[in-house]
Protein backbone atom coordinates (compact mmCIF):
# COMPACT_ATOMS: atom_id res chain seq x y z
CA UNK A 1 0.00 0.00 0.00
CA UNK A 2 3.33 2.10 0.46
CA UNK A 3 3.86 2.01 -3.05
CA UNK A 4 0.41 3.02 -4.44
CA UNK A 5 -0.35 5.91 -1.98
CA UNK A 6 3.36 7.33 -0.55
CA UNK A 7 1.95 10.53 0.64
CA UNK A 8 -0.89 9.09 3.00
CA UNK A 9 2.68 7.67 4.77
CA UNK A 10 4.81 9.86 4.57
CA UNK A 11 1.93 12.83 5.80
CA UNK A 12 1.35 10.80 8.71
CA UNK A 13 3.72 11.85 11.48
CA UNK A 14 1.61 14.86 13.32
CA UNK A 15 -1.37 16.57 13.04
CA UNK A 16 0.18 19.56 10.51
CA UNK A 17 2.03 17.39 8.66
CA UNK A 18 -1.81 15.43 7.79
CA UNK A 19 -3.57 18.28 7.00
CA UNK A 20 -0.61 19.52 4.49
CA UNK A 21 -0.99 15.56 3.05
CA UNK A 22 -5.34 16.49 2.88
CA UNK A 23 -4.25 19.90 1.21
CA UNK A 24 -2.02 17.87 -1.25
CA UNK A 25 -4.40 15.38 -2.37
CA UNK A 26 -6.85 18.01 -3.15
CA UNK A 27 -4.49 20.14 -4.64
CA UNK A 28 -3.95 16.99 -6.75
CA UNK A 29 -7.48 16.02 -7.35
CA UNK A 30 -8.41 19.72 -8.46
CA UNK A 31 -5.46 20.01 -11.05
CA UNK A 32 -6.48 16.56 -12.64
CA UNK A 33 -10.10 17.65 -12.75
CA UNK A 34 -9.06 20.99 -14.48
CA UNK A 35 -7.12 19.02 -17.27
CA UNK A 36 -9.45 16.28 -17.38
CA UNK A 37 -12.06 19.41 -18.24
CA UNK A 38 -9.66 21.03 -20.68
CA UNK A 39 -9.15 18.08 -22.36
CA UNK A 40 -12.73 17.50 -22.46
CA UNK A 41 -13.60 20.95 -23.86
CA UNK A 42 -10.53 20.49 -26.12
CA UNK A 43 -11.67 16.81 -27.70
CA UNK A 44 -15.46 17.33 -27.07
CA UNK A 45 -16.58 19.28 -30.18
CA UNK A 46 -15.43 16.42 -32.48
CA UNK A 47 -18.46 14.44 -33.18
CA UNK A 48 -17.37 10.64 -32.82
CA UNK A 49 -14.17 11.29 -30.97
CA UNK A 50 -15.84 13.85 -28.53
CA UNK A 51 -18.32 10.60 -27.49
CA UNK A 52 -15.47 8.25 -27.11
CA UNK A 53 -13.40 10.91 -25.60
CA UNK A 54 -16.23 11.70 -22.95
CA UNK A 55 -16.31 8.22 -21.88
CA UNK A 56 -12.52 7.84 -21.19
CA UNK A 57 -12.40 11.36 -19.58
CA UNK A 58 -15.03 10.04 -17.31
CA UNK A 59 -13.33 6.61 -16.22
CA UNK A 60 -10.00 8.88 -16.21
CA UNK A 61 -12.18 11.51 -13.05
CA UNK A 62 -13.33 8.49 -11.76
CA UNK A 63 -10.72 6.93 -10.96
CA UNK A 64 -8.11 10.42 -9.92
CA UNK A 65 -11.50 10.69 -7.27
CA UNK A 66 -11.15 7.36 -6.23
CA UNK A 67 -7.50 8.05 -5.58
CA UNK A 68 -7.65 11.01 -3.69
CA UNK A 69 -10.47 9.66 -1.37
CA UNK A 70 -8.81 6.27 -0.85
CA UNK A 71 -5.22 8.68 -0.22
CA UNK A 72 -7.23 10.71 2.26
CA UNK A 73 -8.66 8.14 3.93
CA UNK A 74 -5.41 6.24 4.54
CA UNK A 75 -3.81 9.13 5.85
CA UNK A 76 -5.88 9.68 8.38
CA UNK A 77 -5.79 5.65 9.37
CA UNK A 78 -2.24 6.08 9.36
CA UNK A 79 -2.27 9.15 11.48
CA UNK A 80 -4.44 7.66 13.99
CA UNK A 81 -1.68 4.27 14.04
CA UNK A 82 -4.75 1.82 12.95
CA UNK A 83 -2.60 1.51 9.54
CA UNK A 84 0.93 0.85 9.59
Amino acid sequence: MKNYFPLSFKYSKGLLNMIIGIIIYLVIGAIAGLLIALAGAIGGWIPVVGVILGWVLRIVSIIVELYVLIGIVILVLAFLKIVK
